[in-house]
């Protein structure tokens, strides 16, 4: 093991020419390989947790199965009670039920993920607009500020009672998220 340049016992990794030895950790930077270091290589780290993207796709993929979920049990619930499934047979009933699961599954399901994409973009320009820093530190104002905002927008087009209603709920949803165990977020 030979030391090299700057005195550390780095073994040298050398190429032989015939008669001159060349060190490979010189060439190292000309085709952008690190030379190996004594300290260590860490990973990047954002001190804000996930990337927008991140955030992005699990948002819109836990909304979306919690609403296929949710709003296929009550679709099927509701058409399986429903008075003209009640005394056909069994198939019948059945059939109802599966239709009543795909039927609000599925739409329950786009409402969810469209709220969770809307909502990951409100906050992710509350934090670059850094609302946190605005109101004084406060951790809760961006994902409040996001959750107001993807009520209102969701709701736009139904008039100003429903806007209003929307972003409120929005607003408390968020909130409780927000202060919700971590383990559930």
């Amino acid at each position: 093991m030979a030391a090299s340049p700057s005195g550390s016992s780095v073994p040298r990794r050398t190429m032989s020419t015939g008669h001159d030895e060349i060190d490979v950790r010189t060439l190292a930077p000309m085709f952008g390989v690190q030379s190996p270091v004594a300290e260590p290589d860490y990973l990047d780290y954002d001190i804000r947790g996930r990337g927008f993207l991140e955030r992005t796709f699990f948002n819109c993929g836990v909304a979306y199965l919690a609403g296929m979920f949710g709003g296929g049990l009550a679709g099927g619930l509701s058409s399986y009670r429903s008075p003209e499934a009640r005394g056909a047979a069994f198939r019948v009933r059945l059939n109802s039920l599966m239709n009543g699961f795909g039927k609000r599954g599925a739409s329950a399901g786009n409402a969810f993920g469209a709220c969770a994409l809307l909502y990951s973009c409100w906050e992710s320009i509350g934090e670059s607009m850094k609302l946190d820093a605005i109101a004084g530190g406060y951790s809760f104002v961006t994902p409040v500020a996001a959750g107001v905002a993807t009520g209102v927008t969701y709701k736009s087009l139904a008039g100003p009672r429903a806007v209003v209603l929307a972003g409120v709920v929005g607003g408390v949803l968020a909130a409780a998220l927000h202060n919700s165990p971590t383990s559930l977020r």
